[in-house]
């Protein structure tokens, strides 16, 4: 422990006073595990949890050094990451895109539950802000300064092992040089280590005790955890160095973790499967209770130096996962072999042991502890805030789209697009009212599902008739049972996980009404706070398009005959429609109203005035960013792979065009090189004629004065035969010159 100096408001200076803190070295506190744990840590006051004992209040008395007014401060967190911090990263993390943002509701309680579950979904490779300073794992001796300036060390043993067990053999070697100041070392270690122990065959309710750790025996690749657990409780036994090891069960929270892939199938609607018969016991535990035990040990140092951390139920996996099923998705759940798990791309092989252990844990010491569980029942009882949270941390909450407007003003085309833009369900009244008449008739022809076999039947043909002849009546059903349609449809698990996107219903205030209204029973409509929709249909946004009647009209007749023929878009029938639609959305009485008094606002976007990217700019601009898990890594490749494609594409689009453009400027050289040597040519010829007649005069002049008396000269050279030819010929030139004549 020490002591620090505490600065205080300007208005407070005079009460300047000393304060205790401590420094904790918390692993990896960029994980889940890490990130929670000295979350808390940072928050808790050093000694909160810990009760006074007189021998301190005695030994502090005697300390000279001991300031006079002392004020209790928080824990000093440092620790390591996982990976490298953001601003050392050159690319983005896909681990922030699943964090949910924080947006008010109004609701205190709500959004203090919000809030929180966002604050404690950890970012890998992002340092939290509560954490004072990190260091490299990798760099061993800085990360011993580290470890030998704490006075709490709590490693997670399942992340890190071999850092975890380096740790404390290089603590219990320098043991000696902090014996003034003892160290705390906590080891939170698998109950995996605990796999293979015995227990009673004959006892199908028999457990394990925490007493009992001595004799545990571990899963084949735990093997080095006990290790390592073993050499923490071994150390441990010198006075400088107090160790702990709290083997924790299957955790879950809204991060990833071991039950992660189970939610995530569920809350996609797709039917979940349980490996093996499912009836194996999982001792489990919530990453909050567990991490309420980490700071309760460091805070009250227990004499029990092996704790089992793992809550009160004893559920087996199939119970877990029928309960994360119904809560979540469709609640189908299909059994399939234990080896098929190894197929799962999901699931990692730990995930894959841990799954199948079969294990009846009974916690000891943890149940003493001052601290209040969250979820000592386990997840099965506290299942719906648990799904609460998930949804919460993730921003798995439903996006709820009312689509209003005109007939034939394209509402069908912009609810496809919004749907398929937020990978939302699209609700339409036409399909909603054949699924329900198509179950009615199913129902009624005796085709039950295996959780409709005890429902009466009678019911659905009694309203099957009504339909029927309400339909051959009128040629409509009953407005108050399309409501209900609508309304199921809506509480459908899929439009409550993702959302949806209701195509051009409601129509009039009643139907508004009667849809999205909240409960008419008396305690609501007499309490001022109740709400006045309902909190699982009412819709989060509605888009009304606007649409002048006549651009409607002008829209249809461009359309060919084939596409109009058989539909209500005929000249007279869509004529009475507007005036339908037109009446009943006056200013008075739009439906429109209903929301605005419900304080959803409304956006009217203009369809004629923009196009249709435009329309879905202003509309994504206004709903904001999906509320999903975002594409899947197969969707991710295969956007990649049409990326690639693209590219590639491109690329050779742009080398054809380029040697085109090489091969028209090769042609254009040659043709015009062809054409340079055609008219060099011709320069040449021409330069040749030039000169030959040129020429002509010089010719005549030779061949008349100079060639007889050259012919001659050498004539008589050849009689005469003289020395020096050349002389001689000259001689005779000279001589026998015209000129000279």
């Amino acid at each position: 422990m020490r002591l620090g100096l505490l600065v205080n408001p300007p208005d407070q200076t005079q009460q300047i006073a000393d304060s205790f803190t401590m420094r904790v070295f918390v692993s990896n506190v960029d994980n889940d595990l890490g990130w929670n744990v000295s979350r808390l840590l940072s928050k808790t006051i050093v000694g909160s949890r810990r009760e006074e004992e007189a021998e301190e209040e005695e030994s502090d008395e005697h300390e000279p050094s001991q300031p006079k007014s002392v004020v209790k401060a928080p824990y000093t967190i440092v620790g390591t990451l996982t990976a490298r911090p953001h601003e050392e990263e050159g690319k983005d993390h896909a681990e922030e895109d699943y964090r949910a943002r924080m947006v008010e509701s109004g609701d205190r309680g709500r959004d203090a539950i919000h809030r929180d579950a966002i604050e404690k979904l950890a970012l890998r490779g992002k340092v939290p802000s509560w954490v004072a300073e990190t260091v490299q794992a990798n760099d061993r001796e800085r990360l011993k300064d580290v470890l030998l300036s704490c006075d709490v060390i709590v490693y997670d043993m399942v992340a890190c092992l071999d850092e975890a067990a380096w740790a404390i053999q290089m603590l219990s070697e320098q043991a000696d040089s902090f014996a003034e100041s003892s160290k705390t070392f906590i080891g939170v270690s698998t109950v995996m280590t605990w796999a293979r122990t015995k227990v009673d065959p004959d006892d199908p309710d028999a457990f394990l005790a925490e007493d009992e750790y001595r004799r545990r025996k571990p899963h084949p690749n735990f093997k080095a955890h006990l290790a390592v657990e073993k050499d923490i409780i071994k150390f441990g036994k010198k006075n400088a160095l107090k160790t702990y090891v709290i083997a924790a069960g299957l955790q879950y929270h809204p991060g990833t973790n071991i039950f992660h892939h189970f939610f995530k199938t569920a809350w996609h609607n797709q039917p979940l499967t349980c490996y093996g018969d499912g009836s194996n016991a999982l001792p489990t535990i919530s990453l909050d209770d567990l991490t309420n035990i980490i700071v309760e040990t460091i805070e009250t140092t227990p004499t029990t130096r092996y704790l089992l951390a793992v809550d009160d139920s004893k559920q087996t996996l199939m119970e877990i996962i029928k309960a994360i099923s119904a809560s979540l998705g469709t609640g189908k759940v299909k059994k399939a072999s234990k080896e098929s798990a190894l197929l799962n791309k999901e699931l990692s092989q730990a995930d894959y042991d841990m799954l199948l252990v079969n294990l009846r844990l009974e916690p000891g010491h943890v149940k003493n502890m001052s601290f209040e569980w969250k979820f000592e029942a386990g997840l099965v009882e506290n299942i719906s805030q648990v799904i609460q949270e998930y949804k919460y941390a993730r921003g798995l909450t439903p996006l709820r789209v009312v689509l209003h407007g005109p007939p034939a003003s394209g509402k069908t085309f912009f609810a496809s697009r919004i749907a398929q833009h937020y990978d939302i369900h699209l609700i339409q009244l036409n399909n909603v009212i054949e699924e329900a008449v198509a179950r009615l008739e199913r129902r009624v022809a005796g085709n039950l599902t295996p959780e409709e076999e005890d429902d009466d039947v009678e019911v659905d043909k009694e309203l099957l008739e009504e339909l029927k002849e309400a339909m051959h009546t009128n040629g409509r059903y009953p407005e108050e049972h399309v409501v209900t349609f609508v309304r199921d449809k809506l509480r459908s698990m899929p439009c409550r996980n993702q959302g949806y996107v209701l195509d051009g219903y409601p129509n009039t205030m009643d139907e508004a009404k009667d849809l999205f209204g909240a409960s008419d029973d008396d305690e609501a409509k007499d309490d001022p706070t109740a709400p006045k929709v309902d909190e699982v249909l009412g819709p989060d946004f509605v888009i009304s398009l606007d649409i002048p009647d006549n651009s409607i009209k002008e829209r249809i007749m461009k359309l060919p005959e084939t596409a109009v023929a058989g539909t209500n878009n005929t000249e007279e029938a869509l004529t009475h429609r507007l005036e339908e639609f037109r009446a009943a959305n006056t200013d008075e009485n739009t439906v429109l109203n209903f929301f605005d008094e419900l304080e959803i606002h409304p956006i009217v976007v203009s369809v004629w005035a923009n196009d249709t990217n435009t329309v879905m700019e202003i509309v994504t601009k206004h709903i904001g960013k999906p509320h999903n898990y975002g594409p899947t890594p197969e969707q991710i490749t295969e956007k990649r792979r049409l990326l690639e494609e693209a590219k590639a594409k491109e690329a050779a689009a742009a080398e054809e065009e380029r040697q085109r453009r090489e091969k028209e400027e090769a042609e254009r050289q040659s043709k015009a090189a062809t054409e340079w040597g055609a008219r060099l040519e011709e320069v040449r010829k021409q330069e040749q004629e030039v000169l030959e007649a040129q020429s002509v005069p010089l010719r005549n002049y030779l061949m008349k004065f100079v060639m007889p008396t050259l012919t001659s000269g050498l004539i008589e050279v050849c009689k005469v035969r003289p020395e020096d030819p050349i002389d001689y010929l000259a001689e005779f030139l000279f001589k026998h010159n015209p000129g000279n004549q």
